[in-house]
């Protein structure tokens, strides 16, 4: 297995460790009803999803590559909308965005090591829209390389 391969998993096994611990504290400290609790739960389980690619992915099983293709290809969009927020990311993130707002700007930004889960409805009133540069390089990688 090649060292690429190799970072993308310890990225995706310790963001899906991270991640799960994260959530498993909020959902157990208890005071979300409804929505909140079903977007908490899906933000868990897409953890341990994270978590298992990761593994698989560098115990070289076959599987490990196409699960953890789409664990990369799940962190790539970044969405802020009046109606819908969706971001996620396990281990690192490298997100370039636009904002629309009074001028539209761009912004990259950076974070290692981190774990985030955002999924809700309503929002803020200005548009964010952007991808995960690092998820998307992890994705070609994972897609194009050879193993």
């Amino acid at each position: 297995m090649s060292l690429l391969f190799r970072i993308v998993a310890v990225l995706q096994i310790a963001g899906g460790f991270y991640g799960f611990a994260t959530l498993l504290l909020r959902l157990l400290a208890g005071g979300h009803g409804g929505i909140g609790l079903l977007m908490l739960v899906i933000g868990l389980l897409m953890s341990v999803f994270a978590l298992v690619a990761g593994v698989m992915l560098i115990e070289g099983a076959a599987m490990g590559v196409t699960l953890s293709r789409i664990v990369q290809g799940l962190q790539i969009p970044v969405i802020g909308t009046s109606w819908l927020s969706y971001a996620w990311h396990t281990g690192a993130a490298a997100p370039l965005t636009v904002i629309f707002g009074r001028r539209v700007t761009a912004d990259i930004d950076w974070s290692v090591p981190s774990q985030a889960w955002r999924l809700a409805t309503g929002g803020h009133s200005t548009t964010v829209l952007g991808i995960n540069l690092l998820a998307l390089a992890c994705w070609l990688l994972l897609r194009f390389a050879r193993r």
